[in-house]
């Protein structure tokens, strides 16, 4: 059993009433403060609060909710080590309250700590000086886009009302009682091929069912072209930005994604495309099926779990077992990092709340881990991320990285 999978079921029968003795308590202990488990404790944490739905107190102390909750995990808190029972979670009424406020630092905060040559602590986090940050009218992103027809007209489809939006050479556009954008199968013109493209802002993101039926999520700042339908011999549209596909499978008729000067080509399966102008690389992640990278110099083709990345330099090479969570956090509505540098993060920030990042002399050498959920505020993300000795000031939409 992995150390993991053992601090999963410690932790389940710790919150599932179902007591451990002394052994078993040091063993989650030292399971949780363990630096490789960071990610997995955040979750479990977060979870854990999402299901009691607990209040925070108003007198909370970040210093007290940690030294409370390490103390009940301390061997021979309640009598001689060795024949200690910890009492189950749900009867700890008062624990609870200060495990409520912990699971916010822990799964908001200290789930973003960074990981660093210099090792910190939960409780060490906690004791940081309170942040600086002010509270912003910066929100987070949401569901909306634009659709741009094929004779050039402009639909905003945040506003658009549910039903049909336009006929697009025998094909219908339709906004769904979900918010989501599909098309209704038809066929074309001979000889006519229409195109539409869906375009996300800033702090926007949507999803969409093509007119083969395969889905697509967008995250925000990106835009995908496609022809309202697929009569030829292959399934072409061209993405810019971020993309997670999920194909419809059809081996006659073989989908392909052109993303700058590549081509990615799919039969039937799900893959995640990341191709923005300020990241230093195009990354292509697949999750399922099977996928062929072609460039002007290469020519690879992908299994689960692997990732090739083709630098701006033209270079491509493939990575193994890549962390698929990870890669998805922005679809599935979180950030998730794992021992990237700040510039990295804040690029992610850049695009999801609207803002602009400076720096203030040179990019502060620290590297983060962790979840923060994507509803986050503005304020709550940047107060987490100062835990590590990073101080940002915030004027209008332009954030100042300023280096301790």
């Amino acid at each position: 059993m992995t150390k993991q999978e053992t601090l999963q079921l410690l932790w389940d029968r710790y919150v599932n009433d179902q007591p451990l003795n002394a052994t078993e308590i040091k063993q989650l202990r030292e399971l949780i403060s363990d630096d490789d488990n960071r990610e997995l404790v955040a979750g479990l944490l977060q979870s854990l609060y999402e299901q009691k739905k607990e209040i925070v107190p108003s007198d909370f102390s970040s210093q007290a909710a940690f030294r409370e909750v390490w103390e009940k995990l301390e061997p021979g808190h309640n009598g001689p080590a060795e024949e200690t029972l910890v009492v189950p979670i749900s009867s700890r009424k008062q624990w609870w309250k200060y495990a409520a406020a912990a699971v916010i630092i822990f799964a908001i905060g200290v789930g973003v700590y960074q990981f660093s040559q210099r090792s910190s602590s939960p409780a060490q986090l906690a004791e940081q000086k309170p942040s600086s940050i002010p509270e912003t009218t910066i929100q987070p992103g949401d569901n909306k886009a634009t659709l741009t027809l094929d004779d050039g007209s402009v639909v905003a489809l945040m506003d658009a009302k549910d039903g049909l939006l336009a006929n697009q050479g025998g094909t219908n556009v339709v906004k769904l009682s979900n918010g989501e954008l599909a098309y209704e199968s038809g066929t074309t013109a001979s000889g006519t091929v229409l195109y539409n493209t869906i375009t996300t802002p800033r702090g926007g993101k949507y999803r969409l069912t093509l007119p083969d039926g395969s889905k697509v999520w967008m995250n925000a700042e990106s835009s995908l072209r496609y022809p309202t339908a697929f009569n030829g011999g292959t399934r072409d549209v061209t993405l810019t930005g971020e993309a997670y596909f999920e194909i419809a499978h059809n081996p006659s008729q073989p989908f392909h994604v052109s993303v700058k000067d590549m081509n990615v080509e799919v039969l039937g399966t799900h893959f995640d495309i990341m191709a923005y102008d300020n990241e230093p690389a195009v990354a292509t992640t697949l999750v399922e099926g099977s996928v062929r990278i072609n460039s002007p110099s290469q020519q690879i083709q992908l299994i689960p779990g692997q990732q090739a990345e083709r630098d701006n330099s033209g270079k491509l090479q493939v990575f193994n077992d890549v962390n698929i969570q990870q890669v998805l956090a922005w679809k599935n509505d979180y950030f998730q990092f794992n021992g990237d540098r700040l510039d990295k993060l804040m690029r992610q920030i850049e695009r999801w709340y609207d803002v602009s990042a400076i720096y203030k002399g040179v990019i502060p050498d620290r590297k983060f881990g962790g979840k923060i959920s994507r509803s986050s505020s503005l304020a709550d993300v940047l107060k987490v991320l100062e835990l590590s000795d990073v101080k940002f000031r915030v004027e209008g939409k332009t954030i100042t990285v300023i280096n301790n």
